[in-house]
C-alpha cells in the first residue's frame, strides 16, 4: 500500500527540502514578528521542519562521498550563522526578537551521533571507526560539559568567555532541539532501512510530547511534529533536484532578512 502511495506520490529528497524551507520561514515570520501580530498558527506550521532536516540528514549521513566533508560544510554553515546574529543583534538590537538559531547545530551533532552509532557497532573489527565513535564521545561530553563552565563564567558578569564559546562550538546546551532532536536523528538513521520502525517510533514519541503538554495547557506545541508523518512516509528514496548550496545560503540569508525588515520597519 504504501509502496504504491510512494510510488504516485513520492517525494524527492529535494521536495521534502523545498516543503521544510517554506514552512521554516512560516515559522520564522512568526518569530520574527509575533510582537506586532504574527498569528500563532505560522509557528505551528513549523514545528515539523526540524524532524524533516534531521531524516534529510540521515539520508545525507548515508549517501554522502565525505562524512567529514558533510560534517565540515554543517559547521562552517553553524559559524556563518552564529556570527551573523551575534553582528545583527548587536549592531540592530531588538528587544522584541532574540536570534538563537541553530538548525545547522543541531545537524552536526546529529551526523556526529550517526557515526558515534556506526562505530560502536563493531569494535574489534573495525578499530578506526571506534575510535572515531569514542572521540565523537568525549566531544559531546566535553563540549557541553565545558559549556555548563561557560555559563558559571556568565553568571558573575563575565559573558565574554560564553559567547564566544556559543559561535564557536555547537553542544547540547545551544542546538534547537538539544537531546531530544539527537535522538531523532539516530532513529532515523538506525531504521532508516525500516521506515515504518522509525516512523512508528517518530509518532510515539509525538503522543507522549502531546501528553506532556496536555498536563500544562497545552503550552508546548512541539508535539505537532506529528504533522510530518506523512510526508516522511512519501519520500520514495529518490535525491531529485540536485541542490547543494542553496540551504547553507538561504537559511541565515533569510534570517538576516528578516530580521532586518522586523527591526528597522517596525521595532519602533
Amino acid at each position: 500500500m504504501l509502496a504504491k502511495l510512494q510510488e504516485r506520490y513520492g517525494l524527492t529528497s529535494f521536495t521534502l527540502k523545498v516543503i521544510g524551507i517554506i514552512l521554516m520561514v512560516s515559522d520564522h515570520i512568526h518569530q520574527m514578528f509575533a510582537y506586532v501580530g504574527a498569528p500563532e498558527w505560522m509557528t505551528m506550521l513549523g514545528r515539523v521542519v526540524a524532524p524533516i532536516f534531521l531524516f534529510l540528514a540521515a539520508e545525507g549521513f548515508h549517501y554522502t562521498h565525505s562524512r567529514i566533508g558533510y560534517m565540515r560544510n554543517l559547521l562552517i554553515g553553524f559559524w556563518i550563522t552564529s556570527v551573523m546574529e551575534v553582528i545583527l543583534q548587536t549592531q540592530l538590537p531588538n528587544e522584541h526578537v532574540v536570534l538563537m538559531n541553530a538548525i545547522f547545530g543541531t545537524l552536526f551533532l546529529g551526523v556526529m551521533v550517526m557515526w558515534i552509532w556506526d562505530g560502536l557497532k563493531h569494535p574489534i573489527a573495525n578499530k578506526k571507526a571506534f575510535a572515531w565513535s569514542m572521540l565523537g564521545i568525549i566531544y559531546l561530553i566535553g563540549s557541553t560539559a565545558l559549556m555548563a563552565v561557560m555559563l558559571s563564567f556568565a553568571a558573575t558578569g563575565n559573558v565574554l568567555p560564553m559567547r564566544i564559546y556559543m559561535v564557536a562550538v555547537p553542544n547540547l546546551m545551544n542546538i534547537e532541539g538539544g537531546v531530544v532532536f539527537l535522538l531523532l536523528a539516530l532513529i532515523f538513521h538506525i531504521f532508516r532501512e525500516k521506515r515504518a520502525v522509525a516512523l512508528l517510533l517518530y509518532t510515539a514519541f509525538s503522543l507522549w510530547m502531546l501528553f506532556q503538554s496536555a498536563q500544562h495547557g497545552f503550552s508546548d506545541i512541539q508535539w505537532m511534529m506529528i504533522f510530518a508523518v506523512p510526508l516522511l512516509a512519501l519520500y520514495n528514496g529518490k535525491q531529485g533536484r540536485k541542490d547543494k548550496w542553496f540551504f547553507y545560503i538561504f537559511y541565515p540569508s533569510h534570517l538576516a532578512v528578516l530580521y532586518i525588515i522586523s527591526t528597522v520597519f517596525f521595532n519602533k
